[in-house]
C-alpha cells in the first residue's frame, strides 16, 4: 500500500531549465551538436597513437580521450580518419528536464500504468537496475531498499554521490522504498539500484563517459539500464560510434536499455541515445494520458509513460500534475519534489522492465520490449503511430505477456544525415557549415584576431561581424 504524503511535508522546487518547442525549421539555426571543446575520441589505447596527447583511456570502450587545440576538433578528426583511424568528437549530453517544478501531493502516475495490480505478482526482488545519471544520494528518510555498489565515471572513482538531485529523483521512481510508512513509493521497490554517475553535479556530461558507464553496468550485473539523458533531437543524431558500440555490448549481454525521448517538443524523431534501435525510447504523457507538449516524438519512439505536466491540476487535488519522488534541493535539504519531463517517464518503463525480469516473464531485451509494446494501452491512431508509439505502458498487463507471441514490427530508424564536406574542413554542409567552399569558414573558426571585423560570419553563429571602416 502506498503511503500518501502529508501536504505540510511537501517541498517546492523551482527550476528555470527552459523547454523550446522546436520545429524542423529550427535545424537551420541550431548550429552543430554540442561537444567537448578541445577533446576528441580515438579508438585504441595510447600506445597505439603515441604522437597524440592522450588525457584519459577508457579501457572498457577501448577509446582514448585526446586533447587538441579548441576549434581544431573536426580538422584533426579528418586527418586521423584519412590515416585509417577511427575518431570522433566527444559529444556532450545533458539531463532531460524542462520548465518549472512546483509540487503536488499524490503519485497519480502509478495509477496511469496500473501498478498496484502488478505488485500482486512481483515487487522486483532479484532485479538490478542501473541508473546512468547524476548519481544517487541516499541521505533521505525514504531512500531505497537495496543499493548495490556503483561507480563515478565522471570523476573516475567509486563514489557516485548525486550533487544535483536529478539522478536521485529518477532512481526513486524505480526503486523508492515502499510500504515503510515513510514518504512515497517506487515501481520495483524491492529491486536493487546501481548508481552509475555519468553526468556532473551540474547535469552535463559526455558520451564517452556514458558509453563507459553502459559497459561498467553491464559487466557488474545490471539487468536494466535507465538513461534520462541525451542530446537534443533537433540535431537529428542517430549514431555515435563509441556509444553505439556500448549499446550493442549491453544488448548482446542481455541488458535492457531504456532512455528518455527528450524534451525539445521535436516532431520528427526522438533524441539519441533513445533513437538507437536496441534502446526502448520513452515519451511522456500527462494525467489525461495525452502526450505532453515538451515530449519528442516521431522516428524511434517506442512507448509512453507518465512524465507529468506542472502547468495543470486536472485531477483537482490542489497541486499541479508533476511526478513525485524524494530528492533534495540546492541546499541539500531532502523532501518530496515534483518534476516533469521525459526524464521522469523513462524510469517508469525501466521500473516495469525490472518487474518483468524479476518475475521471469521476460528476461532478454527483445522479450522485455515485446512484453511492454504488445500490452501497452493504445493511444492516438489505432496501432503504432509516431506520436504515441505503441502506447502507454501497463505494468499489470505486461506481466501477463506470453513468450513466443509475434514480435512487434517498428518503423526503421532514419539513416544518419548525409555529410558533404567540399572544402575539407571537417564540417558538413547539411548540418553545420554555412560556407562549404571556404575551409576558413566553419563553426569551429575563431573570429578573434584578423577575422574579428572582416564582415564575414566565420564561425557560422548567424552573426556577421561589422566590417572595419
Amino acid at each position: 500500500m502506498t503511503t500518501q504524503p502529508q501536504p505540510n511535508r511537501l517541498a517546492l522546487i523551482r527550476r528555470t531549465i527552459a523547454v523550446s518547442l522546436l520545429s524542423a525549421s529550427a535545424i537551420s539555426w541550431a548550429g552543430p551538436p554540442e561537444f567537448r571543446l578541445g577533446e576528441i575520441l580515438v579508438n585504441g589505447s595510447p600506445d597505439q597513437h603515441p604522437s597524440l596527447n592522450t588525457v584519459r583511456y577508457y579501457p572498457l570502450s577501448d577509446v582514448s580521450l585526446v586533447s587538441v587545440e579548441p576549434g581544431q576538433e573536426h580538422a584533426t578528426i579528418t586527418k586521423l580518419q584519412a590515416k585509417g583511424k577511427k575518431a570522433s568528437v566527444n559529444l556532450a549530453a545533458t539531463k532531460f528536464m524542462p520548465t518549472n517544478d512546483p509540487y503536488r501531493s499524490y503519485q497519480w502516475h502509478f495509477n496511469s500504468i496500473n501498478l498496484s495490480a502488478a505488485h500482486d505478482t512481483t515487487t522486483g526482488t532479484g532485479a538490478v537496475v542501473a541508473v546512468l545519471d547524476t548519481g544517487f544520494n541516499s541521505g533521505g528518510a525514504d531512500s531505497v531498499s537495496c543499493l548495490t555498489a556503483g561507480t563515478d565515471i565522471v570523476n573516475n572513482d567509486n563514489d557516485p554521490t548525486d550533487g544535483d538531485g536529478h539522478g536521485t529523483h529518477v532512481s526513486g521512481t524505480i526503486a523508492q522504498a515502499s510500504d515503510n510508512g515513510v514518504g512515497v513509493a517506487g515501481i520495483a521497490y524491492n529491486s536493487c539500484l546501481m548508481a552509475v554517475k555519468v553526468l556532473s553535479d551540474s547535469g552535463s556530461g559526455s558520451f564517452v563517459d556514458i558509453a563507459e558507464g553502459i559497459r561498467w553496468a553491464t559487466d557488474h550485473g545490471a539487468n536494466v539500464i535507465n538513461m534520462s539523458l541525451g542530446i537534443s533531437a533537433q540535431y537529428q543524431i542517430t549514431n555515435d560510434p563509441v556509444t553505439d558500440a556500448a549499446l550493442d555490448y549491453a544488448y548482446i549481454n542481455g541488458v535492457t536499455v531504456v532512455a528518455a525521448a527528450g524534451n525539445d517538443g521535436f516532431r520528427k524523431m526522438v533524441s539519441y541515445p533513445a533513437v538507437y534501435p536496441t534502446v526502448i525510447a520513452v515519451g511522456a504523457t500527462d494525467y489525461r494520458d495525452q502526450k505532453v507538449r515538451y515530449s519528442n516524438f516521431g522516428t524511434g519512439l517506442d512507448v509512453m509513460a507518465p512524465g507529468g505536466d506542472t502547468s495543470a491540476d486536472r485531477n483537482r487535488d490542489g497541486y499541479v500534475d508533476g511526478v513525485l519522488q524524494e530528492t533534495f534541493d540546492s541546499n541539500g535539504v531532502f523532501g518530496y519534489w515534483f518534476y516533469q519531463g521525459t526524464s521522469m517517464a523513462s524510469p517508469h518503463v525501466a521500473g516495469v522492465a525490472a518487474l518483468l525480469v524479476a518475475s521471469g516473464v521476460a528476461t532478454t531485451p527483445d522479450d522485455v520490449r515485446a512484453a511492454l509494446t504488445s500490452t501497452a494501452k493504445d493511444l492516438g491512431e489505432a496501432g503504432y503511430d509516431d506520436q504515441y508509439g505503441h502506447g502507454l505502458i501497463q505494468a499489470d498487463a505486461a506481466l501477463t505477456w506470453v513468450p513466443g507471441e509475434p514480435p512487434v514490427e517498428e518503423p526503421p530508424v532514419d539513416p544518419p544525415l548525409a555529410c558533404t564536406d567540399a572544402d575539407g574542413d571537417g564540417y558538413c554542409e547539411e548540418i553545420d557549415d554555412c560556407d562549404d567552399t571556404d575551409p576558413k569558414v566553419n563553426p569551429g573558426m575563431n573570429e578573434k584576431g584578423p577575422r574579428r571585423n572582416d564582415g564575414i560570419d566565420n564561425d557560422c553563429d548567424g552573426v556577421i561581424d561589422p566590417q572595419s571602416r
